[in-house]
């Protein structure tokens, strides 16, 4: 993932180059402030390839020359069905923080290498299906028992450090990648159960409070004011 990454930023350094010449060939410059507007395609991806179901909107607001708001909503479902499990999560989640662009732009261009920070707050339900039920004694076939647990008002918060490239491919549309480490702060857990699963910090592991994500975003600009 990392080498991807890293090719991802060569070629976003290549074709910021190119657009730099354009820009030398302009008689006005003009900075666009504005709100912008977009989706995080990686959801429909994982739609291909998992028993899995969401969508995520993204939004930011350019307060300063290098300075974003940044703000996301979006609901996930996702099936976890295994020899031991069938089960449903499924919730909706809320991400607040900021972008900083730690790229140094030509006048004109408005491509980004950013740092960020989102503090995470997710509601959600669980069900369950059909559990084993542990035996430390292998003697035994382990019991299957079918049945339907349905956990409700569950609910988590974490925060998220994030590196990321925004590139403006033609006037006002961009293209998105970052990378994400997740720290888990607080999450209610059902009882005699656990949460597997958290929908916007995606898969949980027992005594382990750090997840990763990755997001491909396609953003649109509506521009307000231009400097």
């Amino acid at each position: 993932m990392l080498r991807f990454f890293t090719s991802i930023i060569f070629i976003f350094l290549f074709f910021s180059k190119n657009n730099s010449q354009i820009v030398k060939d302009s008689l006005e410059i003009k900075n666009k402030y504005g709100i912008r507007v977009g989706v995080d395609i990686s959801k429909q991806i994982r739609m291909l390839t998992e028993e899995y179901n969401g969508v995520s909107l993204y939004g930011d607001l350019k307060i300063k020359e290098r300075l974003f708001i940044v703000s996301e909503f979006g609901r996930d479902t996702k099936k976890i069905n295994n020899n031991n499990l069938n089960s449903e999560f499924s919730g909706n989640y809320i991400k607040a923080g900021i972008n900083y662009n730690l790229y140094n732009n030509l006048p004109g261009l408005n491509n980004e290498i950013y740092i960020g920070f989102r503090f995470a707050v997710s509601e959600f339900n669980s069900q369950i299906s059909q559990y084993n039920i542990y035996n430390k004694d292998q003697f035994w076939i382990q019991e299957s028992i079918s049945e339907s647990l349905i956990y409700k008002n569950l609910s988590a918060n974490w925060f998220e450090l994030i590196i990321g490239i925004n590139s403006e491919l033609v006037n006002n549309f961009f293209m998105g990648i970052s990378l994400r480490l997740n720290r888990m702060l607080n999450q209610k857990k059902p009882e005699n159960f656990t949460n597997l699963y958290i929908p916007g910090f995606n898969k949980v592991t027992e005594n382990n409070n750090f997840g990763t994500g990755i997001t491909y975003t396609l953003i649109y600009q509506i521009p307000i004011v231009k400097k």
